[in-house]
């Protein structure tokens, strides 16, 4: 027999059915554990199945229909009186993660981008920008911002001309005159009241089924409570969330990583939730902005946009009223929602004659809330199902009487509330990226070029050992818990010079993620790469093209962590990948090459949680052409045709080297960097020309 050992959380049959036809359990006693599953009121049931040679038996624990089938509804029931606008206090709690939005974001190089001579910006695309749109600027770690911009404030952009823009400190003004170019990687950010849910990191989907047993002669409305977070130093926040910092509301206007400046200060980042409406101000409001009546003082919102409001909010048709200020010595309904020092309060009873303002009480009187009304959501008076996608961190919901009259006793309606949570996507998760070119100093901390077409590369210098390819390679590094950047698919083009570990790159195993400890990847997790290797020649000048069989290019590292990167101490690499000038195959027990073609690998690399290190999985060679012959051999150390007088005459025909090859060749697919489909080549009509022109 056993003691409970089997526990599970799934149908008992999905969780037993392997068991049960292995081990030839009695059916009579499963049915039983099945009824009794069926029927219990408890959380859980346990179910003893039994041999028909007893004594022997085996227990489960798992949960029951009813927990099965309730996970995650929550319900309320409303039998009472509601007056006129008043909420009904017992809502639903219930977290509900508003997801992340997307922003349009672009970047420049100060080193080739800045024009002072102009005043221009060109942005590496300015797609989404437009005139007069606002955007905050940031500059990499270790960079500076040209002067006299500053990353505190936001911009508008006063001219535009493809990626080409202007920036000054008001709209329509003066473009402001830049002194420096400064240095680094500027990012872009536009500012915006419209926010658009990232798709790959939506919010919770919350559906609210009303049941109106009796309607209670009022006309309801579903409202939800936003989640007000305390801000502290150091935690990160998701537009458009609300925090409170010194007893005031601020919107999140950006994300913001790791904030360490104070709301109150942090002006680019965050902005008071409540403006104090001024008759001397005439301020722009977009739907949804709040407003203080600078005479009744209440809190009023924009129900749609407007550039200058020149109109008090309580006299404006444009604002619609949000709760009045509290008065003392004034009777207050249950649910009622008032304004009391920069703070929403809803009363979570009758208060009567009330004397000690809601900011101040402690007795439980009044409870501090910012509701808003569920987009999606109309008024009902029958029953109805609802379904929302949170758009911003919730933390109840309620339901609000906007009837002209107040309901009566006979008021019977439940409301019921499944949340299916969303959880951020999985650093396992397949995604895609391609890199037309592998010109990277140190990626992703820095994409900036190691090579240039001013410098004429030599072969590498076989004193330089492979613990220092640093010196001199294009290097990659692909971090298994930045599925932002490291993708599971990449498509990367070496387009570098023609030396021996042109690039390296690294696939780390342990990281370091700070209070969360140290991270590694899932056991048999595999990174695919698709190489493209095709050498760029005005980086060498033609030194090397000496069509030497196997000259290697790529090398890839199983990196023990970031440190033995930086320190250039991986030990061996786990695969390379390599090609001579001309293209090379294995054919008929022969090499045979085709000219100055692009050799393409697909690889892909697992991670062993036993051994605790990458592992090469496979990785082939994709053949690219058909040859149809005649098939010439070419000699590796004596290629055919080489232009002996170069040098003294000049490279007037780069391709004398490839002159007389006797090969032939159909191209057999498409090239991945400039057809996005590695498929076989189909043509007809006119683009039979173009097929034989390929033709080597």
């Amino acid at each position: 027999m056993s003691d409970n050992k089997n526990i599970g959380y799934a149908f008992p049959l999905e969780k037993l059915g392997s068991d049960i036809a292995r081990n030839n359990y009695n059916y009579q006693s499963i049915l039983n554990g099945l009824i009794e599953w069926n029927s219990t009121s408890d959380d859980t049931v346990n179910i003893r199945l039994t041999k028909d040679t007893d004594p022997w038996f085996e227990d489960y624990q798992i949960p029951s229909k009813k927990t099965v089938l309730d996970t995650g509804t929550l319900n309320t029931t409303i039998t009472s009186e509601v007056g006129i606008n008043k909420f009904v206090p017992t809502g639903i709690s219930s977290a509900l993660y508003g997801g992340s939005k997307k922003f349009t974001i672009s970047t420049a190089d100060t080193s080739t981008d800045i024009d002072i001579a102009v005043n221009t910006i060109t942005l590496i695309d300015a797609t989404g920008f437009e005139l007069d749109d606002q955007v905050k600027i940031q500059v990499d770690s270790g960079g500076s911002l040209p002067d006299p911009l500053v990353d505190t404030q936001l911009y508008y952009i006063v001219s535009k001309n493809i990626n080409d823009i202007q920036l000054s400190l008001t709209s329509g003004g003066v473009a402001i005159d830049i002194t420096t170019i400064g240095n680094g990687i500027l990012t872009f950010t536009k500012y915006t009241t419209s926010y658009i849910v990232d798709k790959t990191d939506p919010g919770d989907i919350a559906t609210i089924r009303a049941t109106v047993n009796n309607v209670g002669d009022g006309i309801w409305r579903l409202y939800y409570s936003i989640a007000i977070q305390d801000w502290d130093s150091g935690t990160s926040y998701k537009a458009p969330n609300i925090v409170k910092y010194s007893g005031l509301y601020y919107k999140v206007v950006f994300d913001v990583e790791s904030s360490i400046i104070s709301p109150d200060i942090d002006t680019l980042n965050f902005t008071p939730l409540f403006k104090s409406w001024s008759s001397s101000i005439a301020e722009e409001y977009n739907i949804g902005d709040y407003a203080i009546d600078d005479v009744d003082g209440g809190l009023y919102i924009a129900s749609q946009y407007t550039a200058a409001s020149n109109v008090r909010p309580s006299e404006s048709s444009i604002f619609t009223l949000v709760a009045p200020l509290y008065v003392a010595n004034m009777s207050y309904e249950s649910g009622s929602y008032v304004f009391n020092s920069n703070n929403l309060f809803m009363s979570t009873t009758n208060v009567i004659n009330s004397t000690i303002a809601p900011s101040v009480e402690t007795t439980g009187l009044w409870a501090e809330l910012l509701v808003d009304v569920i987009p999606t959501v109309g008024t009902f008076t029958s029953t109805s199902v609802f379904r929302w996608t949170a758009t911003i961190n919730t933390s109840n919901f309620f339901i609000r009487n906007e009837s002209f009259i107040s309901s009566n006793a006979n008021t019977n309606i439940n409301l019921r509330l499944t949340v299916k949570g969303t959880e951020p996507a999985s650093i396992y998760q397949r995604s895609v990226d391609i890199f037309p070119t592998s010109n990277f100093s140190f990626w992703p901390q820095s994409d900036n070029s190691i090579w240039d077409t001013t410098t004429t590369y030599g072969p590498t210098d076989d004193s330089i050992p492979i613990t220092k390819r640093q010196n001199y390679s294009a290097t990659m590094v692909f971090d298994h818990t930045r599925p932002d950047i490291a993708k599971t698919v990449n498509y990367i083009n070496y387009d570098g010079p023609d030396l021996d570990q042109g690039l390296c790159i690294y696939l780390p195993v342990e990281i370091d993620i700070g209070d969360d400890g140290l991270a590694y990847p899932e056991d048999g997790f595999t990174f695919e790469f698709f190489f493209r290797l095709w050498p760029s020649v005005a980086l060498n000048d033609a030194t090397t093209r000496d069509h030497i069989i196997n000259k290697s290019h790529i090398y890839v590292y199983s990196a023990a962590n970031n440190e033995s990167i930086t320190t250039d101490t991986c030990e061996e690499p786990v695969a390379k990948f390599s090609m001579a000038r001309s293209t090379n195959f294995y054919m008929f027990g022969e090499n045979v090459t085709v000219p100055d073609k692009p050799v393409c690998y697909r690889a892909t690399f697992v991670y062993s949680e036993a051994d605790k290190k990458w592992c090469t999985l496979d990785y082939y060679q994709l053949p690219d052409h058909i040859f149809v012959g005649p098939v010439g051999f070419i000699d590796p150390q004596n290629p055919a045709n080489m232009d002996i007088n170069n040098e003294a005459i000049g490279n007037i025909n780069p391709n004398a080297a490839n002159i007389g090859y006797e090969t032939a060749a159909f191209p057999m697919f498409q090239d991945p960097f400039s057809n996005g489909d590695l498929t076989p080549y189909r043509v007809s009509g006119d683009d039979v020309n173009g097929f034989k022109n390929r033709i080597v």
